[in-house]
């Protein structure tokens, strides 16, 4: 007589483990200049690999603070503001030309636009956050001081730190599969939008 088997749903499998387990680095590169203004552009250079390494698809960003000093005292940053901040990006590998995009802040504000619920309350340091939140956020002179229990918390847990994900496809979909190609040098440009672009306040003269 066959074995009965615990579970009878026809489509049931027994979970595998079908990704990889190796040692995990991290590695920090410090801009010099350190500072980075509206209109300016950054220019990032990837580490090349070495043998029998791979880049997790995700996790090369731009990480900062933003500093609101100058302006208005009622200045905020906008909503998804680290999108809205990329007024252009190209993406340079060996030399070649992989992306040019020009108004990239408008291309990627409205594909996030169809993120789920729990996507964009997983991307606080990309700057999706209430308004709430984003007055206390900038330690703006009209911010709520009371009813934001859950926005007070948040920022002590981020501050004024955010992140750009530099997302090409190189590195999300074929670096990890391909790690070869990424011998080569490769190298992004994001340059900054205007102040207009990112903040907003009661005085549209002094959006800095």
């Amino acid at each position: 007589m066959a074995e009965v088997p615990e579970n009878l749903r026809p489509t049931h499998r027994e979970k595998a483990m079908h990704a990889m387990k190796a040692e995990r680095a991290v590695k920090w590169i410090t801009f010099n200049p350190s500072e980075a203004n509206p209109g300016n552009t950054l220019y990032v250079y990837v580490p090349k690999l070495n043998k029998n390494e791979v880049l997790v698809p995700g996790s090369v960003a731009l990480v900062f603070d933003i500093d609101l000093a100058g302006g208005h005292a009622n200045n905020f940053l906008v909503q998804n503001v680290m999108l809205a901040l990329v007024d252009r990006l190209v993406v340079w590998f060996a030399g070649r030309t992989l992306q040019d995009t020009v108004g990239y802040d408008m291309y990627k504000t409205f594909k996030d636009v169809f993120l789920s619920q729990e996507e964009r309350d997983n991307r606080i340091l990309e700057g999706i956050r209430s308004e709430d939140l984003c007055k206390i956020c900038s330690e703006v002179g009209d911010e709520k001081n009371s009813g934001v229990d859950a926005e007070e918390k948040l920022t002590e847990v981020y501050g004024k730190k955010y992140r750009i994900r530099l997302d090409n496809q190189i590195l999300t979909d074929h670096g990890v599969f391909y790690p070869q190609a990424l011998y080569n040098d490769l190298k992004f440009e994001v340059k900054l939008a205007q102040a207009i672009h990112v903040v907003k306040g009661s005085d549209t003269t002094q959006l800095k």
